[in-house]
């Protein structure tokens, strides 16, 4: 599960009072997979997520039975939105059994979306492909395993229902695993502001000086004060999933604007191999490009194929950056490559 305390404390306030619809198959999961989900359902109730069950399959097994036994509040409910909102404002579970059913029907997902449910949780039998977060743009032009799939669930989206979650229900743990953590362990397919590049706040910069506070040590970025970032702002962009900063990227520009400098680019650890370096070299290319600066820079050690193979730069003799930063460059101890791309 997600190691980052503070990533995972965010999401109690976020998700209280919203709605949760989950789809099971009782009878088909793996039952310590089964038993594991169900405590899990006991603390989205206790931090107040609106809980929706929807149990589906012709397995013997009633989850029913299963939910006497735990300490969730519950009731049984038809496929009603008035019944089914009476029960979650009581602060009960509603509880609906209907064998036929599909997971991603038009039954399930239209009362979902007349529930106003911001996630729609539907437990399968295999992980689905795709990666753990994809846009319902990039689900409607899916092409490949998991098409019909990805498909339907930027479907749903377009029907109002913000998130699609598709989990793997032999994966033990995976509903938290899935809810209290940026990147997951399913594919969530979202309709809303899940990622962002924006512009640093001020209440950002202690959160960005402890993120790259490590690489700080290891002589990875150049070191920054809190002042130095706070006189600077307007350089600085933050990338963040679902209100946590886990990326950051700077544009320096030069006095006369004929150039600037891209630096402080880091990722989180945790969130590594997922392009997010990608996008915010392109976020700041983009700033840089509205500026009218027609080329952009960068210093770097370990980042060199990164910046070359992925993005087009190439070396460039020290001697074409301005002075002031060639100066600062020689008066360290960094051997750092000067890497440059045209952009207009």
């Amino acid at each position: 599960m997600q190691s980052d305390l503070r990533a995972v404390l965010q999401y109690v306030p976020f998700f209280r009072g919203k709605t949760f619809v989950l789809v099971i198959d009782a009878a088909r999961m793996p039952e310590l997979a089964l038993a594991e989900s169900l405590l899990d359902l006991i603390a989205l109730q206790q931090i107040g997520v609106k809980l929706v069950v929807i149990s589906i399959g012709n397995g013997e097994a009633r989850i029913d039975h299963l939910l006497i036994d735990g300490e969730l509040k519950w009731q049984s409910a038809h496929l009603e939105k008035d019944q089914v909102e009476s029960i979650l404002n009581r602060g009960q579970l509603a509880l609906i059994e209907r064998p036929e059913l599909e997971s991603l029907g038009n039954e399930v997902v239209e009362l979902a979306s007349s529930l106003g449910a911001f996630k729609l949780i539907v437990f399968l039998s295999e992980q689905v492909s795709g990666g753990n977060a994809i846009s319902s743009e990039d689900a409607r032009k899916w092409q490949g395993e998991s098409e019909v799939l990805l498909h339907r669930a930027a479907e749903v989206c377009i029907l109002g229902i913000p998130r699609v979650h598709l989990l793997n229900e032999n994966y033990q743990g995976v509903l938290m695993d899935e809810l209290f953590s940026n990147e997951g362990v399913g594919v969530m397919v979202y309709a809303d502001d899940y990622l962002s590049i924006r512009p640093i706040a001020p209440d950002d910069i202690s959160e960005l000086l402890a993120m790259v506070g490590r690489s700080m040590r290891d002589a990875h970025l150049v070191p920054r004060s809190y002042e130095e970032i706070e006189t600077s702002l307007s350089d600085f962009l933050v990338m963040t999933i679902d209100g946590n900063v886990v990326g950051c990227v700077a544009l320096h520009c030069s006095n006369d604007r004929r150039c600037a400098e891209i630096a402080c680019l880091y990722v989180k650890q945790s969130h590594g191999g997922q392009g997010y370096g990608q996008l915010l070299v392109e976020a700041a290319e983009q700033q840089a490009r509205e500026l009218g600066i027609p080329w952009v820079f960068a210093l770097s050690t370990r980042a060199i194929d990164f910046f070359v193979e992925q993005l087009d730069y190439h070396p460039c003799p020290i001697e074409v950056i301005p002075d002031s930063r060639q100066e600062r460059l020689r008066s360290t101890a960094r051997e750092s490559l000067v890497i440059r791309k045209t952009i207009t």
